[in-house]
């Protein structure tokens, strides 16, 4: 399959659908999950979609092993390229390369004016502007409503994107009225789409929480395969 067919079969154009065109730049996204369910791997194949796309990806890693998101773009992409048989995809995993940075911190010891500071140079020493930031392991448990107020005005000032992964809490599924998780439903006017990863016997399947001011929310028809972490069209 010729990459501009893979992008055309992308379930990601599924999610693009359901919630009416993407999350859109200036606007806030978040993956919701228990820890080990899938939402480091949601995030890459959202990025690495965008960057089949032609756009570029900022990753922002807050894990406390920063080599590891190296590995889930290889393996999320040779997933992907092996399921849709993509032609030249050593080729085009390098030029992807060339589309995507990753950055490292650790929450707890920098400010966020530091991280624009770090993505202002980015753009200006590279250059590198990124259409889509991704933020994996940020505690939006121990953020307030000024720190993610404060990714919002960046997503808004740079004209991007910016996807989110949050952590449930493993004994305790505290939902809103909305039937939204905690911690990301302490940023209710914040996050334009909501999207929670729930584990079947053999799959996880995709609940679509929020999409922007959309009252009547279809149903997210994607899955995530446990064993390959691959992203496919779920009709059941």
């Amino acid at each position: 399959m010729l990459k501009s067919q893979l992008i055309k079969k992308s379930p990601i154009r599924v999610l693009d659908k359901t919630i009416h065109g993407g999350l859109g730049a200036g606007n806030l996204g978040a993956f919701t999950a228990r820890k080990g369910v899938g939402k480091t791997a949601s995030l890459v194949h959202v990025a690495t979609d965008k960057m089949l796309r032609g756009e570029k990806v900022l990753h922002i890693s807050y894990a406390d092993d920063p080599n590891h998101i190296e590995s889930w773009y290889k393996q999320v992409f040779n997933e992907v390229a092996s399921f849709f048989k993509l032609e030249n995809a050593h080729e085009i995993y390098e030029q992807l390369l060339q589309q995507r940075l990753i950055l490292h911190f650790k929450q707890k010891e920098i400010e966020f004016s530091q991280i624009k500071e770090d993505i202002n140079q980015i753009s200006k020493n590279v250059p590198f502007h990124a259409d889509t930031i991704i933020v994996d392991g940020y505690s939006l448990e121990d953020a307030n409503k000024s720190d993610v107020e404060n990714w919002k005005e960046l997503a808004n000032e740079k004209n991007q994107e910016i996807w989110f992964s949050s952590t449930l809490h493993r004994e305790n599924l505290q939902l809103d009225e909305n039937g939204i998780p905690a911690p990301v439903n302490k940023f209710p006017d914040l996050f334009s789409v909501i999207i929670m990863l729930v584990p079947q016997p053999n799959h996880v399947d995709f609940h679509l929480l929020k999409a922007h001011n959309d009252t009547d929310l279809e149903k997210l028809r994607l899955k995530l395969d446990p064993k390959t972490m691959l992203i496919a069209n779920h009709r059941v």
